[in-house]
Order: C-alpha cells, then structure tokens, then sequence
C-alpha cells in the first residue's frame, strides 16, 4: 500500500498544505499545484484461479484498509488514544485532509442514506468490514474510499458464488421456490414521461407526497414539496462532488450533532 506524500517522515501529524511543502520541489509552486491526495497501489492478485485469486484481493484489502496506530512506545497513543488520525473529515488510514476531497458517485453510496437520500455520516470501523470493532472517527479519502468499495463488491461476489449457500438457507427454514408474477398494467404516458423527474427529485431528498383514494387505495395524487427546514439538511448531488459540495457535507453533519 503507497500514499504519495505520505512517505516523508513525519507527515502522518501534518496538514496536507504542511505535506506539499515538504516535498521541497519548486516545480508544483510554479505549475499552481496547491494541494495533495494520496495515491493507492494496490496490486491485484494474478492466481490463476478466480476465486482464489478474490479471495487474496479481499485479504490483502482488508489488511490496506486497517486504521493507522500509533506506535506501543508513543506517549501520545496513552494519552490520545491508539489511532492517528481521529478528525471527522481526516482518512483513518493516511491523514489525508478530506474537507475538499472530490468522491464523485461513492458520495451518494456512501455518504448519503439509501431511503431518504438525506446526508448521512460514514463510519469506518477498526476491523474495516461493518460491525467488525469499534466504530472510528474519520472517514476513507477518495481513493480508499474506492478500494473499499470493490472490497465489498468481492464479498458480495463472493457470497453469491458460495456453494453452500443453499444448505445453509435451508437449514435455517428458508426455501426458493419458483413463482409466476403477473405483467402490470402499462402506465400513463404521461406518468413515463415525469418519471424520471422524479426520481432526480427523490435522489437530491425533495419530499414526494402521495395521496391515496381511501376506497380503491390507489394513488390519485403525486406532488413534489419543496421543504426548506428539510432542505437545510440535505446536501446538493451533482455527478462528481465540488469542492463546496464536501464541505457542506461535514457542515451539515456539525448541525445535526450539535
């Protein structure tokens, strides 16, 4: 595992504007540069085998993702506790600062809930996979962030391609059975049409009410309710994060914990 910038001595307690300045290379100043990220290298497994070869990938990621401790001998691991970087908005892992980081679509998966649509803080753990150990302070920067993403996409990958899945369902009393569902009545063109709309809508946390007819109990009535107190408590979703965009995000987490 590598993090550009964060192999200088050091650079684990500095800043990432402290970081790009110890790199001592007046080229950056001069071509505008005026931060830093960090670059992960991970090296995917080549066995031969596929499922072999994503059993070693989920191993090895699990192991890179691990919250960075401070040293046994450290005064400070006693006295601030065993991990190095406990900042809401800095990576567990490199200390990168997050604050005006670009997570382009593993914003909405991550750092949004998947019913409400509504802001939602991310909780890394110390055993990386959820509700393996303690729940940690800071967040993944970008580029873990990914990694951790296709972690869980290998386990789930994983967990699909199981052949023991079906004994054990069914020692638990869970049995598939194959059923026929009935074709649903085609929808209004108009309805297909605003559909879309809608769903743009009910991704950026606008409230969507429905009113149903209490006799037939089917919907009659679909309205779009642009609430300013919920508003306040949804961040913008664009396709790839601002800068803005993040900083908003740890600004309405403060208010909801405060």
């Amino acid at each position: 595992m590598e993090c550009t910038g964060c192999t200088i001595q050091g650079a684990y307690d500095m800043s990432n504007r402290e970081i790009l300045d110890a790199m001592h290379n007046p080229a950056l100043q001069e071509n505008g540069y005026n931060d830093v990220v960090t670059q992960v290298d991970f090296r995917l497994s080549d066995h031969p085998n596929p499922r072999k070869a994503r059993k070693k990938n989920i191993s090895t990621a699990i192991s890179a993702l691990k919250p960075t401790k401070r040293s046994p001998i450290s005064i400070r691991r006693w006295t601030r506790g065993k991990f190095r970087h406990t900042k809401p908005h800095e990576c567990v892992i490199c200390g990168i600062e997050c604050m005006n980081a670009d997570y382009g679509d593993l914003f909405d998966e991550y750092y949004r809930d998947p019913i409400t649509l509504e802001v939602k803080p991310f909780t890394p753990t110390a055993g990386v996979l959820p509700g393996r150990g303690r729940d940690l302070k800071g967040t993944y920067c970008p580029q873990h962030m990914m990694l951790y993403h296709n972690l869980i996409e290998w386990i789930e990958q994983e967990e699909q391609e199981d052949p023991g899945f079906f004994t054990r369902m069914a020692k638990k009393g869970v049995a598939f059975v194959p059923i026929m569902r009935t074709e649903d009545k085609p929808e209004h063109p108009l309805i297909v049409k605003w559909t879309p709309i809608f769903q743009e809508a009910l991704k950026d946390g606008i409230q969507i009410l429905h009113y149903k007819n209490p006799i037939t109990k089917e919907n009659d009535i679909t309205m779009l309710v642009f609430d300013n107190r919920v508003l306040a408590q949804t961040a913008p979703r664009t396709n790839t994060m601002s800068n803005m965009d993040m900083a908003e995000y740890y600004r309405v987490m403060e208010q909801m914990n405060s």
